[in-house]
């Protein structure tokens, strides 16, 4: 009988808004020590990329004209195929995030990302000049992804999930990360505003 690994347990479920910092810390501490998934068990990897991703957001603060109103949602966007990941993310629609609920939605092109409030960049493609300015949480796993002009980088180190952060272009978004946050990056880089091209 095939067995199903799942997320640790302090990654699953819903938790009150006052857990969110002990659930954050567990996600990095996870990544500390090295809980990683199998090499063939894609959905739980996505499953704990979408648990930084959401944790990512309750520690960043939007500028209040980019934040919804209270009947909207929080955008939760994703740019590239990868089923796995698509389906993680949108388990979190209809949590709670700056107080509305998130609302998932893919996007294909640079134009349809007015109007996120967080992107997960998964695939090569994506021009990032556009961007500048534009008060959007970027977050993706591709190499060099927060010195190429995103907000926070995923990366594998020695088989752990740590996170790197361009504080330069979060600035120029107008988004304010907690020092938290940031205190659990492995690297805060003070970079330009996103560059032109494509990643």
């Amino acid at each position: 009988m095939p067995t199903t690994l799942l997320a640790p347990p302090c990654l699953r479920g819903r938790s009150r808004r006052a857990g969110w910092t002990a659930r954050l810390a567990c996600a990095v501490v996870l990544g500390l020590l090295g809980w990683v998934p199998p090499a063939d068990a894609a959905p739980e990897e996505s499953a704990l990329q979408a648990a930084y991703v959401l944790n990512f957001a309750k520690f960043t603060e939007w500028p209040p004209a980019g934040l919804p109103g209270k009947s909207g949602a929080m955008q939760l966007c994703q740019f590239g195929a990868r089923d796995e990941l698509a389906q993680a993310l949108r388990a979190l629609e209809g949590r709670p995030l700056q107080g509305v609920p998130v609302q998932w939605r893919k996007v294909s092109r640079v134009d349809e990302v007015r109007g996120c409030h967080v992107l997960f960049v998964a695939e090569a493609g994506l021009p990032l000049g556009p961007l500048s300015g534009l008060p959007v949480l970027t977050v993706s796993d591709l190499p060099d992804f927060a010195q190429q002009g995103g907000v926070i980088g995923l990366v594998r180190q020695s088989g752990r999930l740590r996170f790197e952060i361009n504080r330069g272009v979060a600035q120029a978004a107008g988004l304010r990360l907690s020092a938290d946050l940031l205190s659990l990056a492995m690297r805060v880089v003070d970079g330009p505003a996103r560059r032109e091209g494509s990643l």
